[in-house]
């Protein structure tokens, strides 16, 4: 069984390009990540989502979006489904692949949130979680995948010659640690806000993060790229805003695996 040595903070959803929203944080906690439009044929318009009963429909209402029910989305990563699947390519992939991301690491999914009905603060937030099962590589080993599970996804859909460097990450059916299981699902997506799950430190611009002290203080090396301490002992960053994958060495920080595992159990 492979190991857990890199932990992935993974940007994903509506951003001020893509959609042009944050995506919504509802009254009653629940959070629901938006996907990015997508300007050429995919396998779901913005109306045949459905996150847990909520429409696509319902929540480009709710978040006033630019974009149209009927435009097509690139709905990934899929993580309310049987099998969790996320699709990278181009030079995210790349970056993905030169810090040795592999089976055994865990996917953390965050974006840009807000409650609009409070009118609540913009903020990055955590919103769901995949740890690697396998990894497939190139677009006709993906298609076949896809073909052979009955899963639609955008990176085996249509013309995939858009996917330079097109990969898939499958998750695990459960999450193991150091060969033990210690919860139930290996992909899934958090059930609620909470202050646990928010990146962005209080009271500040949502790229200002601020990480829990008693996981991230005396850390060592666990950038592996774009990212470093603002203010180490603060456990501050300022997050710049380009890039989708942010990349952190767990070998060397198994208190950052801590944190991890416990943001699942406690919210997944």
């Amino acid at each position: 069984m492979e190991k857990l040595k890199r932990i992935i903070l993974s940007r994903k959803g509506f951003d001020a390009r893509a959609g042009g929203s944050a995506s919504p944080i509802f009254g009653d906690g629940r959070i629901f990540s938006i996907p990015i439009p997508q300007n050429h044929p995919s396998p779901k318009k913005y109306r045949d989502l459905d996150f847990y009963g909520v429409s696509g429909t319902e929540l480009l209402k709710e978040v006033s979006a630019k974009v149209k029910p009927s435009d097509y989305c690139h709905n990934d990563p899929l993580l309310n489904e049987d099998i969790g699947i996320f699709g990278q390519a181009g030079s995210s992939q790349t970056e993905l692949k030169n810090n040795s991301v592999g089976p055994g690491d865990l996917f953390l999914f965050f974006g840009w949130f807000k409650n609009f009905s409070i009118k609540g603060r913009d903020m990055h937030h955590l919103y769901g979680w995949l740890q690697i099962k396998e990894i497939i590589k190139g677009s006709k080993a993906i298609t076949t995948y896809l073909k052979e599970e009955n899963i639609a996804h955008p990176h085996g859909y249509g013309d995939t010659s858009k996917f330079l460097n097109n990969t898939i990450y499958i998750g695990r059916k459960t999450l193991e640690i150091d060969n033990k299981k210690v919860f139930d699902r290996g992909h899934g997506l958090f059930k609620k806000t909470h202050d646990d799950l928010i990146l962005t430190e209080a009271n500040k611009t949502r790229s200002r993060w601020k990480l829990p002290s008693k996981y991230f203080l005396n850390t060592k090396g666990l950038f592996l790229n774009r990212m470093k301490w603002e203010n180490e002992k603060e456990s501050t960053i300022f997050y710049k805003g380009f890039g989708q994958e942010f990349i952190l060495d767990i070998e060397k920080n198994p208190s950052v695996k801590t944190w991890a595992v416990n943001l699942i159990k406690k919210h997944g």
